[in-house]
């Protein structure tokens, strides 16, 4: 008898099944048919992929120079070299603006300070000269401190060191990937900031 149940419950579990199935198949049939990715599709997921891991980076370097202490922790020594670096340029933009304000005022009598080199530890700092790390300088100096007559850049010298100047905005050439960068800084962190 044990058996003859056993046989009952395997044919209504089969029966059970083939319904379930049968609804599966006749969803498949109103489907369209899966169709391969074209090339350009295939393409088009690799950009869209490595766009959004393009902004995700440099949201993440941004907010170490937005937020050092948040971002690394209260006591991080990279945290203390960045607010250090980001006041080495702030006091770099001054001397310099200084400097200016001194040559308008004397224009008068034809005396100039000419080839105004600053000196400071930046020019010397990899990640700023050789490094991709100055553009989140620059960044911070034009969004945090609404620094925006003048744009810093590193410029090489005939004997291969660097030095820090300043360009007027209008005139200066922001390179591609750091027009990328100052673009998904402004979008992510000062969308209602105007440029």
């Amino acid at each position: 008898m044990s058996s003859k149940k056993n046989s009952i419950r395997i044919v209504r579990a089969v029966s059970a099944f083939s319904k379930k199935l049968s609804r599966f198949t006749e969803a498949n049939q109103n489907a369209e048919p899966a169709r391969p990715m074209r090339a350009d599709e295939i393409r088009q997921k690799k950009v869209d992929y490595y766009e959004e891991e393009f902004k995700l980076s440099v949201a993440g370097n941004y907010r170490k120079y937005r937020f050092p202490y948040k971002t690394l922790g209260s006591s991080s020594s990279i945290a203390d070299a960045i607010l250090k670096d980001e006041e080495r340029l702030l006091s770099a933009y001054n001397l310099f603006k200084a400097v200016k304000e001194a040559n308008a005022q004397f224009a008068k009598y034809e005396t100039f300070i000419v080839d105004n080199v600053i000196a400071t530890p930046l020019n010397v700092m990899d990640q700023y000269t050789t490094g991709d790390e100055f553009i989140y300088l620059q960044c911070w100096l034009y969004f945090e401190k609404k620094i925006r007559d003048f744009i810093p850049f590193m410029n090489v010298n005939t004997d291969g060191t660097y030095r820090l100047q300043f360009a007027s905005a209008s005139d200066y050439r922001w390179n591609h990937t750091d027009k990328e960068i100052f673009a998904v800084i402004h979008q992510n962190f000062y969308p209602a900031e105007p440029l």
